[in-house]
């Protein structure tokens, strides 16, 4: 899983807090990027790799797709190297007072594994404040009993100002009848800000609490990375 900017801005995810959706024109952009270690909401997915997207939005509706491409790493089996692709479609809505609301479906594919994950994500916030929350279900690859369907959450608050926001993060494996179960907790620092024409956001996180099936996660880890990007209106 893993999604960095246009996703992250609609479900807040990656670098920081939910951004308030915005009562607009039909709009149509894209972004190149790229990070230099893939984290997506406290775990890592890969190594440093190159991504881009398509968005439109009109009203408060929006949808788009996101594509990663990278080296795999110690966040997937393997570390094969691929695509990962990720589909999204929302609608938001901010009353007159600044409480804002969003609902969003997300789907994840990947061209290394049939796997796949779709999940509906609910958000809310109300000035530079945001709390998310995410029910997921991964659809895995049946003819390994290690993988099998599983269900998931995700909850977030965060704080988002000009330039600085934290985000507090809990993941849990809810299912009862996968052969791997885990839970963490995260937290993650940003700074984000323009150099020399492009958005740069440092992200500094840290999971915690622990709790899985595999001993090698049982401690947790910190992490660092950039996200480098520019978006253009098409």
């Amino acid at each position: 899983m893993n999604k960095m900017t246009k996703l992250a801005a609609a479900i807040a995810l990656t670098t920081g807090a939910l951004t308030a959706p915005t009562i607009a024109m039909a709009d149509v952009s894209a972004t190149a990027g790229f990070v230099t270690d893939y984290y997506f909401r406290g775990s890592n997915l890969g190594d440093a790799g190159a991504y881009g997207s398509i968005d439109y939005s009109t009203g408060g509706f929006y949808a788009g797709t996101w594509i990663i491409s990278d080296n795999g790493g110690d966040g997937r089996d393997g570390g094969d190297d691929g695509l990962e692709t990720d589909f999204y479609v929302g609608y938001g809505f901010e009353f007159e007072n600044g409480l804002w609301l969003d609902a969003a479906y997300n789907m994840y594919e990947y061209t290394w594994t049939s796997d796949s994950e779709s999940e509906i994500a609910l958000s809310a916030g109300f000035g530079a404040f945001s709390f998310s929350y995410v029910d997921g279900e991964g659809d895995y690859d049946e003819e390994d009993p290690t993988e099998e369907e599983t269900d998931y959450t995700y909850i977030s608050l965060g704080w988002a100002g000009e330039v600085f926001g934290v985000t507090v993060g809990a993941f849990e494996d809810e299912s009862d009848d996968t052969n791997f179960e885990s839970e963490y907790k995260h937290i993650e620092f940003s700074a984000s800000g323009e150099v020399v024409g492009l958005d740069v956001t440092a992200v500094l996180g840290k999971t915690f609490g622990v709790d899985s099936d595999d001993d090698e996660d049982a401690s947790g880890d910190g992490y660092f990375f950039l996200d480098v990007s520019k978006s253009f209106d098409l």
